[in-house]
C-alpha cells in the first residue's frame, strides 16, 4: 500500500467528520482542503529531503516527537477530546515551520482559497494534517527500520503516485506556491547523507541493523611547539629574500590593475550600445532557472524552413508579416471588447517527437508567434493546457503533458513575458481516472491555449 492509500485509509469519513466539528466548518470543505494539504505535505517533504539537511531534519523530527503511527490507530477516538487535538494542531505547528521555514501563511491562504475555508482553519488543518502525515511516515520507518537515507528514498518513492494524484484543479497553484517544478519534472532526486561526520563522531554506513559497521575518525595531532629561527643567517637571508619577493608581486599586481582600468575605460564608449540588462530580465531568468526541464540534448539537423524565435519580435512591427494561423485566430478576438473572455485557441502546428520535449520543425515559430501576441496584448493572461498520449519509459502521461506546456512558459518568460501571465495545466490523456460514464472517451495529445484576461 502506498503512503496515499494509506492516508486516504487513516483519514476515513468519520476521522473527517470530527475534524470539520473542531474547526466548524462543513464536511465537504474540511474534506477539500485535508486532501490539498496531504498533497502540499508530502509534496513540501519531497522538496526538503533534495538536501542533506532537510533528509535530516525530517529523520530527527520523526524521531524526537515519536512519530511511530501510534496516532493513526486510534485517531478517531484522539479527535472526541478537543484538548488532545489542540496539542496535535500545536505539535504539527510547530514542525511544519522547522520542515517548511516561512511557508505557513502562504500554505494557509492557498488551502483557504482552494476550499473556501477561514483561513484560521486552514492554518489549525496544516498543523493537524502535518502531524497525521508524519505519524504515517514514522510507522515505515519503524516497521521497515529505515534511516533517514532509506526514509528520503521511501518518501520519492511516491513521486510517480503523486503526480498523478494531485487534483487537476489544485495542481498549479500547488506547483507554484511551494516550488514543485523539479519534483513534478522528474529532474529532483533525495539527497545523500555525507559518509564521513564531524571528528570524533562515528557513522553508521548502511541502513541494514546486521550490517552496520562504525568507523570512527579521529582528529590529527597539532603541535604546537614554536620553530625559532630568526638567530640563525639563513633565517634573516630567508626573511629578505621573502620580502623582495612579495614587494615584486605587489608590483605585478599594480600593473595589472593599471592596465586593465585602462583598457576597460577605452572600451566604456564601444559597450555604450549594448542593451541593459534590466531587474526585470534577472527575475524572468531566474525563475526560468527553477522551472528548467529536461529537453533532449540530442544533436539534431536544424531545419530550414523553422522560425527562430528571436526573428518574431519583428511581428509586431510588420502587421500581417509571417502570422500564422495563431494570430490570424486570436487578434479579431482579442481586439473585440464585447466578446467574453474564457475562449481556447489550439496550437496548430506545435508538435513533440513521440514521448519526449524534443519540438518538431517548425513549432518554435508557434512559441514565438505566441510570445509576439503576449507582448503586442500587455494585459493578456493565458493558461496552456497540455494534453499527452505517448508517454514512454514509465514516465506518466500527465507528467508528460504538464512537462511541455511548462516548457512553452520558461521559453515565453525567457523572451520576456512576466511568468505571472501564464498558467501551466498538464491534463494528460484528458479522460479523468475516475470516469465511470462508461462512454468511449478518446485521448488528446495537443496542446491549447485558454484566453484568462483579455
Amino acid at each position: 500500500m502506498n503512503l496515499f492509500a494509506t492516508l486516504t485509509e487513516v483519514l476515513n469519513p468519520d476521522v473527517l467528520t470530527r475534524i470539520a466539528a473542531y474547526i466548524d466548518e462543513p464536511t465537504e470543505k474540511t474534506n477539500r482542503a485535508v486532501n490539498g494539504l496531504v498533497y502540499t505535505i508530502v509534496g513540501g517533504l519531497m522538496k526538503r529531503t533534495t538536501t542533506e539537511i532537510g533528509v535530516n531534519q525530517l529523520f530527527n523530527h520523526i524521531q524526537k516527537g515519536r512519530y511511530d503511527g501510534s496516532l493513526t490507530d486510534n485517531l478517531a477516538n484522539v479527535l472526541k477530546d478537543a484538548t488532545q487535538t489542540y496539542a496535535l494542531i500545536n505539535q504539527g505547528d510547530e514542525v511544519i515551520s522547522h520542515l517548511l521555514p516561512a511557508m505557513k501563511s502562504s500554505i494557509g491562504s492557498m488551502i483557504s482559497s482552494y476550499a473556501g475555508i477561514r483561513n484560521s482553519s486552514a492554518i489549525s488543518l496544516l498543523g493537524l494534517t502535518s502531524s497525521i502525515v508524519l505519524h504515517v511516515l514514522g510507522k515505515q520507518v519503524k516497521d521497515k527500520k529505515l534511516d533517514a537515507d532509506g526514509l528520503a528514498s521511501s518518501l520519492f518513492a511516491e513521486r510517480d503516485a503523486f503526480v498523478t494524484t494531485v487534483p487537476e484543479d489544485f495542481l498549479p497553484r500547488l506547483v507554484e506556491k511551494v516550488g514543485l517544478q523539479q519534483i513534478m519534472s522528474g529532474l529532483a532526486v533525495p539527497a545523500r547523507r555525507n559518509t564521513a561526520e564531524a571528528p570524533g563522531r562515528s557513522f553508521a554506513t548502511t541502513s541494514s541493523p546486521a550490517s552496520r559497521s562504525t568507523t570512527t575518525v579521529t582528529r590529527p595531532s597539532i603541535n604546537y611547539d614554536p620553530v625559532d629561527d630568526s638567530d640563525t643567517d639563513s633565517g634573516a637571508l630567508t626573511k629578505w629574500g621573502m620580502g623582495l619577493l612579495i614587494a615584486g608581486l605587489l608590483a605585478v599586481v599594480i600593473y595589472y590593475v593599471y592596465q586593465n582600468t585602462i583598457n576597460h575605460s577605452s572600451t566604456s564608449e564601444q559597450a555604450s550600445d549594448v542593451t541593459t540588462i534590466t531587474g526585470d530580465t534577472i527575475q524572468a531568468d531566474t525563475v526560468t532557472r527553477s522551472l528548467a526541464v529536461p529537453i533532449d540534448t540530442t544533436a539534431k539537423p536544424k531545419p530550414k524552413a523553422t522560425i527562430p524565435v528571436a526573428t518574431t519580435a519583428a511581428l509586431a512591427a510588420q502587421p500581417g508579416a509571417l502570422a500564422g494561423n495563431l494570430t490570424q485566430q486570436m487578434t479579431p478576438y482579442l481586439s473585440n471588447p464585447a466578446l467574453p473572455k474564457g475562449r481556447a485557441f489550439p496550437l496548430a502546428g506545435l508538435a513533440y517527437y513521440p514521448g519526449s520535449l524534443s519540438m518538431t520543425a517548425g513549432s518554435q515559430a508557434v512559441v514565438g508567434e505566441l510570445a509576439t501576441l503576449l507582448k503586442t496584448h500587455p494585459q493578456l493572461q493565458i493558461q496552456l493546457v497540455g494534453y499527452a498520449n505517448d508517454a514512454q519509459r514509465g514516465i506518466t502521461n500527465k507528467s508528460l503533458s504538464f512537462k511541455r506546456v511548462n516548457q512553452i512558459k520558461q521559453q515565453l518568460m525567457t523572451s520576456g513575458i512576466d511568468f505571472l501571465r501564464i498558467d501551466a495545466l498538464g491534463r494528460g490523456t484528458g479522460v479523468a481516472r475516475n470516469d465511470t460514464s462508461a462512454v468511449p472517451k478518446p485521448t488528446l495529445r495537443k496542446i491549447i491555449v485558454k484566453v484568462v484576461v483579455k
